[in-house]
């Protein structure tokens, strides 16, 4: 099965560094990075001048560029350039698990009727952690 990671971002390099790495870090490494970001972001673009295929474990993160502002134009936009089996979505200023990715395969390995999976978001800040949980998502 092959995985894009589809990674929408704005003017935030060092959260975009820091979901960059966690991914590197990924026990089931992504066969595609898929980095959307706007055109007038200069900060994105010199922190991926700095990523190449050898920085990213053999990746080069794809970068796709957006006109119009907002979260769903950037994620139309990488649906559209995404190429995996599965597209996996997260934020920039996220640190999916290490097993992100694996868990996620598992998924849709185990069960062919599986159309999409979701997770739980633990939200650090303010010296407490929000751990929401639900049995049913969307």
């Amino acid at each position: 099965m092959k995985i894009s990671v589809l990674l929408p971002t704005y003017r935030r390099p060092d959260d975009l560094r820091r979901c960059l790495e966690a991914l590197l870090s990924q026990s089931r490494k992504p066969d595609e990075i898929v980095v959307v970001h706007r055109v007038e972001d200069r900060e994105t673009v010199s922190l991926l001048g700095r990523y190449g295929h050898d920085t990213l474990g053999g990746i080069s993160p794809e970068r796709i560029t957006v006109d119009a502002p907002g979260q769903v134009a950037a994620l139309n936009a990488g649906l559209s350039a995404a190429s995996g089996d599965l597209v996996c979505i997260t934020d920039d200023d996220a640190a999916p698990h290490r097993d992100w990715l694996a868990r996620i395969e598992d998924h849709f390995a185990r069960d062919a009727s599986v159309g999409g999976v979701g997770g739980r978001d633990i939200i650090r800040g303010d010296g407490r952690v929000v751990d929401g949980r639900a049995r049913v998502v969307g």
